[in-house]
């Protein structure tokens, strides 16, 4: 790897090898590939209840006796925890909830949901297990069965997460020996970040098809994933597990490492609580994001370990691919959203070449959903670029969007208003309406507009770039030219017009870039620069345009034909053979 890893917005991983990342997210290929646990052939009728399954019954049995098994064994100076138990816990934890547990859902709970955690408890008696079965509970209930939620269901989810919370930051005895697999951990609070967005969709769409039943119970009970209470909720994570304070002590004395040494030291519900914290924080992100405050959003993680003081460690973010990919895609989009292309395309740039580069160590149940993310990313990269052409592009990904979208770049360059929202609507993140509404009065324009606010903002600034294009491919043409000639190009324009679209160009391509001294600062830092790939000036009536073309370099070129011969040369050999 690197002698040290810079700022996530310049952030070159290209030496993290596949067995580094492996070991960064705690799996081999073996645990997502695959595993020996044995499911005898059953028919798909079998009746569904507990005390009739003994595969559900002995899993159950399994997975309760893993998540409290003692690590601690008794040396000179007394019990301490033994690293190799705990990390064959983990690992044994991590096989029944990533393998075991999607393999008994897909043969018997395709199309109901498991047993009710009320059916399971005389089983268990063990109110710790009970929650965190619960969690997996609901989360297969609306991963399965979502479209046919109850609002009890929904409801009785957000009690779950509440209490389940509350009882892991609570320090009570019965909680200790509680450890988790980072994956699970980021699971969870990815899982209750969605289920929020979800309901806040249910309670704002075809109200007028709700029972009077389920509107009074709405209208009793608004602290039900309300936004402030789920906001407050991740923000409990983040006081109580400290995590903002042992970041910033990372970045005061990078060397010291506190972060990565608080989680290799800690075990138990302590080491828990460090790891929620820290998600937690990005899916405040997420969260902020989602409800239009894109400051706020970049505000949330402007603490995170983007720079690492050793060598040989990789972000915390990064043992988690969907952790990495989730953060990386909102902090892009809120660039984009703050009018900060340059900086969106580069923050997405480098999740995109990362995964291209880690594909095959991608879990396969991951593949559809990280494949329409990075999808995703591209097109909000194309957005980007169409709205503001830049000096350097990586040219895989340039590649790419000339491969798959030749047509949609050209419309998304002429400023085709439909075009920008086709991808807007697949690639952006879908918009709630984060406040209670009236459920009497139902204000139903008052609601699509709040949903529609966020590409209208967008709307805006296209709008305002129109001409723009045209303006600029003129520009490049020349060193100096009259504002009279450049607006008898320009469709035959009335020069004081054309002189606002020059200053129009002007502002929209100077704004924040992290660059220089900004590059180590907050995601919110920056310094003004322009980030065109055309510079000018105007003075008395002529354009003064600046030669910021940039001394072609033939080592990507070579390299990739390089690896292409040297694929072709490995493909004929294995013919050969």
């Amino acid at each position: 790897p690197h002698s040290t890893l810079v700022l996530a917005m310049d952030f070159d991983d290209d030496g993290l090898d596949a067995a580094n990342i492996a070991a960064a997210q705690d799996l081999s290929r073996q645990q997502y590939m695959g595993s020996d646990f044995y499911m005898p052939e059953e028919e798909h009728g079998y009746h569904m209840q507990t005390q009739s399954m003994p595969i559900v019954e002995h899993f159950l049995r399994e997975f309760q006796e893993l998540v409290h098994r003692n690590v601690y064994v008794q040396d000179t100076t007394g019990f301490q925890p033994d690293p190799q138990l705990r990390q064959q816990k983990l690992d044994d934890i991590q096989t029944c909830y990533e393998i075991k547990f999607s393999q008994i859902s897909d043969r018997y709970f395709k199309a109901q949901p498991w047993p009710h955690p009320d059916q399971v408890y005389p089983l268990v008696e063990d109110d710790v297990f009970l929650m965190l079965y619960k969690e997996l509970y609901f989360r297969h209930l609306y991963a399965k069965l979502g479209h046919s939620l109850s609002l009890e269901q929904r409801m009785e989810s957000w009690e779950n997460y509440t209490v389940l919370f509350d009882r892991i930051f609570s320090d009570e005895d019965d909680m200790q020996s509680i450890d988790l697999p980072v994956q699970w951990l980021w699971d969870m609070v990815d899982e209750f970040v969605y289920q929020f967005q979800d309901f806040c969709r249910y309670r704002t769409k075809d109200l007028k098809k709700r029972t009077p039943l389920e509107l009074e119970m709405l209208a009793n009970k608004p602290q039900v994933w309300d936004t402030m209470q789920v906001l407050q909720c991740l923000n409990k994570m983040i006081v109580q597990s400290e995590i903002n304070t042992i970041l910033r002590d990372d970045k005061l004395e990078p060397e010291a490492a506190r972060l990565h040494s608080v989680l290799q030291s800690e075990v138990g519900i302590a080491h828990v609580q460090y790891v929620l914290g820290y998600f937690a924080l990005v899916c405040m992100c997420r969260v902020h994001a989602t409800c239009g405050d894109y400051a706020t959003a970049l505000k949330a993680v402007e603490h995170l370990d983007f720079r690492s003081g050793v060598a040989d460690q990789v972000p915390v973010y990064m043992r988690v691919t969907s952790c990495y990919i989730t953060l990386y895609y909102f902090m892009g989009f809120s660039y984009m959203m703050m009018r900060r292309y340059t900086d969106a395309v580069r923050t997405m740039t480098q999740v995109v070449l990362y995964l291209n580069r880690t594909q095959h160590l991608t879990r396969p149940y991951q593949y559809e959903q990280i494949n329409k993310r990075t999808e995703q990313m591209y097109k909000l990269i194309s957005m980007c670029i169409s709205l503001c052409p830049q000096r350097s592009v990586e040219d895989s990904v340039m590649q790419h969007l000339q491969d798959k979208y030749p047509d949609q770049l050209s419309r998304l360059s002429k400023g085709e208003e439909s075009m920008y929202e086709e991808f807007f609507g697949y690639a952006g993140p879908k918009s709630i309406y984060p406040g209670i509404p009236p459920y009497t009065e139902t204000n139903a324009r008052e609601i699509t507009q709040t949903l529609n606010q966020q590409f209208s903002v967008l709307l805006t600034d296209i709008r305002q770039q129109h001409k723009l294009p045209l303006i600029r491919s003129y520009l490049k043409l020349y060193t100096t030219i009259s504002t009279a000639k450049l607006a008898s190009f320009a469709e035959a324009m009335e020069e004081p017009k054309l002189r606002c679209h020059v200053m129009c160009l002007k502002h929209k391509t100077i704004g924040l870039l992290k660059t220089g001294a900004a590059a180590s600062g907050s995601p919110l830092a920056g310094q003004v620069v322009s980030t065109s790939n055309v510079d000018f000036y105007v003075e008395k009536g002529v354009v003064h345009i600046a030669d910021t073309r940039v001394a072609p370099t033939f080592v990507h070129y070579f390299t990739k034909h390089i690896n292409k011969l040297e694929a072709q040369c490995a493909e004929l050999s294995t013919r050969a053979a």
